[in-house]
């Protein structure tokens, strides 16, 4: 490793938050664990592998890409697309590796089956159902009518229906009547006599949740990496699994009214110690994080000072004692007693847990600690 920006990913944590979720499911209930994103940035075949070793049922992708490269990767467990595959060309390597497949419309099912059929092979589908989110998917209350169609084409094999919350760890009342909604829809198949192996719903916070949301699959995603949806719940005790990390790379003193960075956003008040690290708004460290980001730096928090550069951040460490060039930065993690939290960053950067993961470059290099 050449450049000191990296994150550290603790397999140990991972694994044991993937078995903490499952303890919460029927042993009956198949998991699903969602790695799309590169893993929400720590490390799609890394992660993969490791959860397969855990057992995971499935894997979860965003695109045709991360399937293929799971499978390049000799990983075993079925794989589903959770997202329209656009444009129908890649519907064809979908079908021949086996890739479990998402049909969000009657078109999409039909553009399926052609393929399937040129193929000479049976696509195995999932049905998407809209009940609120209005994202993709057929609306419920047309939902019977996309089954049977589904079903009416012999080169499609329906292994899977589900449906996405659109809130809920946050809308209990919206999440309720979603839940409500598929759950009449499932019975309403039962009484037409029409079944799928899996049949799902459940995200992280519904998962820990609602057990009504339950059936015979789940979708974990932030939760595997350590994220509680609920802040206060105290049934899990979800382990962190990324630390972000990089190295002061240049010292300097600089007296009172010294301007730092870009524009002079930020002058010193006093004679003060100035450090230059090597993480920048190119690693994914967000710019909005000038003049009111935190960092540790031997055991003590300090702040981010002036403009947040492309590649490298300033850090007043005039209160550290004994600093020196190639010191440890934690972003994320912990230093000593003290620990900043993704959680941290993201109230900060006014966005979300899975943004500021999933931002972190692909410059950063992953390190595995298994």
């Amino acid at each position: 490793m050449h450049r000191p920006t990296w994150v550290e990913i603790n397999h140990k944590n991972l694994k044991e938050n993937f078995f903490q979720l499952s303890r919460l499911v029927s042993p009956k209930v198949s998991i699903l664990s969602v790695v799309k994103a590169n893993g929400y940035g720590h490390g799609l075949v890394p992660v993969a592998k490791s959860l397969s070793e855990c057992g995971s049922s499935f894997f979860g992708v965003t695109s045709l890409e991360e399937a293929l490269t799971l499978k390049e990767a000799h990983l075993n467990a079925p794989i589903l697309i959770l997202g329209n595959i656009f444009p129908n060309s890649s519907l064809e390597p979908a079908i021949k590796n086996g890739i479990r497949i998402t049909v969000a419309s009657i078109e999409s099912a039909r553009a399926c089956e052609e393929m399937a059929i040129k193929c000479g092979l049976r696509a195995l589908v999932h049905a998407k159902l809209d009940t609120g989110m209005n994202r993709i998917g057929v609306n419920i209350k047309n939902g019977l009518d996309f089954i049977q169609k589904i079903l009416e084409h012999p080169s499609l094999k329906l292994e899977g229906i589900y449906t996405h919350f659109s809130g809920s760890a946050e809308d209990p009342k919206f999440t309720k009547f979603q839940i409500e909604t598929f759950t009449n829809f499932i019975s309403l198949l039962s009484q037409k006599k029409i079944y799928a192996p899996y049949v799902h719903c459940a995200n992280s916070a519904a998962l820990i949740k609602y057990p009504e949301s339950r059936f015979s699959l789940v979708r974990p995603g932030i939760s595997l990496y350590g994220i509680n949806p609920f802040q206060g719940e105290k049934k899990l005790k979800l382990k962190k699994v990324l630390s972000w990390k990089s190295r002061i790379v240049f010292l300097k003193e600089a007296p009172a009214k010294t301007r730092i960075s870009y524009l002079g956003t930020f002058v010193t008040k006093r004679a003060s110690k100035i450090a230059t690290a090597a993480f920048g708004y190119a690693d994914g460290y967000r710019r909005s994080l000038s003049n009111k980001g935190v960092v540790l730096v031997n055991g003590k928090r300090v702040p981010v000072i002036g403009r947040v550069t492309m590649d490298m951040t300033m850090l007043d460490v005039t209160e550290c004692p004994k600093v020196h060039v190639g010191d440890e930065v934690v972003l994320i993690g912990e230093q000593g007693k003290e620990t900043i939290s993704v959680e941290e960053m993201a109230e900060l950067c006014q966005t979300s847990a899975y943004e500021i993961f999933c931002n972190i470059a692909a410059r950063v290099a992953r390190v595995d600690l298994v």
